[in-house]
């Protein structure tokens, strides 16, 4: 990929990374293009060394990302691959559609139960990152409450990893 940040182009960023403690350097990746312009999303990451990061944020938008993920970039500093996948899955979670009043806290208070970390985008958008262990278990949580109306979810993933069901959470997750 040779894109290159230009002026006007739309950044997602992280005003509370989750592992800002960690983190010592900014890098980002490519989402396409939008409305004409192309859209790249932040990244707050630890310097590896030799143009790797371990990623120190959980991904607003970007695919196939996790927190703690390693991962390589250009001389740009765009994320060109993953070089080792941490135990982590991601998760988004949109309320902006919900009239269940107080469905923000619940959430909130049902990941931390199940030891997720929480990174909320805007008032309405929350990244979550849990482990491999507690994921089936989240994805069947979130499920339930889509189907209730309450919010939407969904991975972010666009491959199957460790059996756990990806995609845009329409589907039924697995029994757990």
């Amino acid at each position: 990929m040779n894109k290159v940040y230009q002026s006007g182009d739309y950044v997602a960023v992280h005003k509370n990374p989750v592992w800002r403690d960690k983190a010592n350097f900014i890098i980002k990746t490519y989402l396409g293009q939008k409305y004409g312009r192309n859209e790249w999303e932040q990244l707050w990451a630890l310097d590896l060394g030799d143009r790797q990061f371990a990623l120190c944020c959980i991904p607003f938008f970007a695919y196939d990302l996790a927190l703690g993920d390693e991962v390589e970039t250009d001389g740009n500093y765009v994320v060109q691959r993953v070089i080792k996948t941490s135990d982590q899955y991601t998760f988004r979670v949109w309320f902006g559609d919900s009239t269940h009043i107080g469905i923000k806290d619940e959430v909130s208070q049902q990941m931390k139960a199940r030891s997720a970390e929480l990174e909320w985008s805007s008032e309405n958008l929350l990244a979550l990152s849990v482990s491999a262990e507690q994921a089936q278990q989240v994805a069947n949580y979130l499920y339930a409450e889509q189907n209730a109306r309450n919010l939407v979810y969904e991975t972010g993933l666009t491959l199957n990893k460790g059996g756990v069901e990806t995609g845009s959470g329409n589907r039924p997750p697995e029994s757990e």
